[in-house]
């Protein structure tokens, strides 16, 4: 008995080491687990992807690597567009491609069509996903049934980040108002499972023919994300769009109506320049390109950015009809030398949507509405529950520190002014305000008609070198504890330049902390 158990035991054992063999010999060797995987111009697919042996396209590696592991990619040209199919295992261990020490790493679209794959990095219902260090170039389309991406994030997700890669040369070089190209598309589209856990950090995008898009957008079901420390210059239409109920086609980005937008949010540290539609062929004439757009998205905050020579600063509103922005603070900003205005604020006109409950605080702007366009540092439309405060507004040639649409008091309503500091080129008495029902007028008249800005006054900040954009406070400014009193730091809160935000008896207008 005890001789026969021995024999079995050995057979059975004989069996499953032959099954397994077997299983793994039609295996490609590259799908042997490994922690690291390397890609080489001078490679070949039917390695095993090793330093030694390493594979030839990146394609290779989103197709086989294994969750968890890194994909470093060597110094060359890549002709290819990548649907990445693997997932990281958590956000301690993601699936990384990433760059080979500092290799230039470019990924060339200009072999290949749209109709191939809209985006050059796809990234599709995965999770834990990490790009760093690459460069995206020529994905160039002139047809109008193509939509094209540098990089495009669809659908679900939680963990994809874009560390560290520059994304150029992304162009719709037609003039259809219903087609484009973005160097980043992040749009969530499942109405179940959001994106969540979203970095786009350290990115430099420029020379992105947008169409009627924008160079980078955040839109529908995602939920949590960071744009953070990204250099976004020179697009022909608006940097970064923050966006909700909107639609792809005729379709909704995401089918549940109120997971349809971006929300839960943090845009921080970056500098967004000189992206306007003058040159765009889809929209040339209307000034409207954004550094920042939040067009529908919710309870996010906007600090610490640079934004300047754009057609407008930072836009907040809802291009939809009756549908809404809300819980959007914009804060410790400096916004100077856009063409159209400043801050925007509220639906353009009765048939757009509404921007509500939102605070722009401690922003300094500064000798904006360069084409004169007669929207004022600050352009008012269809909004509600507003708040201004604390902010440093030193006006252009107009003198015109705000602007109200032509909407009576249904559709400006509830809106709040003070502790500001106002001056320009007209000195004390040549500022205007323009109300929904003052007419064109100076601060006085401005605090008798509207009862706002009560603590409010006209003074020259005195700022450093305001000609070469710094904006720090000399000794003796006007502006040094002239904020709210009253005013309760958040977590982590500080000035333009990371110092403490409070110093004296209270908070000091515009960006910095003197």
């Amino acid at each position: 008995m005890r001789k026969m158990f021995f024999i079995n035991f050995f057979m059975a054992l004989f069996i499953i080491v032959a099954l397994s063999l077997n299983a793994n010999a039609d295996l490609p060797i590259a799908a042997a687990v490994s922690d690291s995987y390397f890609i080489s111009a001078e490679g070949s697919d039917s390695n095993p992807g090793t330093e030694e042996k390493p594979w030839k396209t990146i394609q290779r590696a989103a197709e086989a690597a294994a969750p968890g592991s890194t994909v470093y990619i060597k110094a060359g040209i890549y002709y290819e567009r990548i649907d990445i199919k693997v997932s990281g295992k958590s956000a301690d261990e993601p699936t990384i491609f990433r760059n080979y020490k500092s290799d230039q790493v470019i990924i060339d679209g200009s072999q290949s069509s749209a109709s191939v794959q809209e985006d050059l990095i796809h990234v599709s219902n995965q999770s834990f996903v990490q790009l760093i260090g690459l460069e995206l170039v020529n994905n160039i389309n002139e047809e109008d049934d193509f939509f094209v991406t540098g990089i495009g994030v669809w659908g679900k997700g939680e963990g994809i980040e874009i560390r560290n890669c520059k994304i150029h040369q992304i162009r719709y070089t037609g003039d259809s108002a219903d087609s484009g190209a973005q160097a980043i598309a992040v749009y969530g589209r499942d109405g179940t499972d959001s994106i969540t856990g979203l970095v786009i950090d350290g990115n430099e995008i420029w020379d992105i023919m947008c169409g009627s898009r924008e160079a980078i957008a955040i839109s529908g079901n995602v939920d949590g994300f960071q744009f953070t420390n990204n250099y976004i210059h020179d697009n022909n239409n608006t940097g970064l769009a923050l966006m909700g109920d909107k639609k792809l086609g005729k379709e909704p980005v995401c089918p549940i109506e109120e997971d349809n937008r971006a929300r839960n949010g943090f845009v921080g540290y970056n500098k967004i320049e000189r992206n306007s539609r003058g040159a765009n062929p889809s929209n040339q004439t209307d000034f409207g390109a954004a550094g920042i757009c939040a067009d529908g998205a919710k309870d996010i905050t906007i600090a610490y950015n640079t934004c300047a020579e754009n057609d407008v600063g930072i836009v907040v509103g809802n291009e939809t009809r009756n549908k809404v922005s809300s819980g959007i603070l914009v804060r410790d900003n400096l916004i100077f030398r856009n063409n159209a205005g400043g801050l925007q604020v509220g639906g353009t006109d009765v048939n757009r949507g509404w921007a509500v409950d939102c605070s722009f605080l401690n922003n300094t702007l500064y000798s904006n509405a360069t084409k004169n366009k007669e929207r004022g540092e600050i352009n008012i439309a269809k909004s509600h529950n507003l708040e201004f405060n604390s902010n440093i507004i030193y006006t252009g040639a107009q003198n015109l520190v705000v602007a109200t649409e032509n909407f009576g008091a249904e559709h400006v309503y509830y809106i709040s002014f003070d502790n500001n500091l106002y001056y320009g080129p007209g000195g004390s008495r040549g500022l205007r305000f323009k109300g929904i029902d003052t007419g064109l007028t100076g601060l006085n008249m401005w605090k008798n008609k509207t009862k706002q800005d009560s603590s409010s006054r006209i003074a020259d900040p005195r700022f450093v070198d305001a000609a070469n954009g710094d904006f720090r406070l000399l000794q003796g400014s006007p502006a040094i504890d002239f904020g709210n009193p009253n005013h309760i730091l958040g977590e982590g809160e500080t000035d333009f330049s990371g110092e403490k935000r409070i110093n004296g008896k209270a908070i000091d207008c515009g960006a910095y902390e003197y």
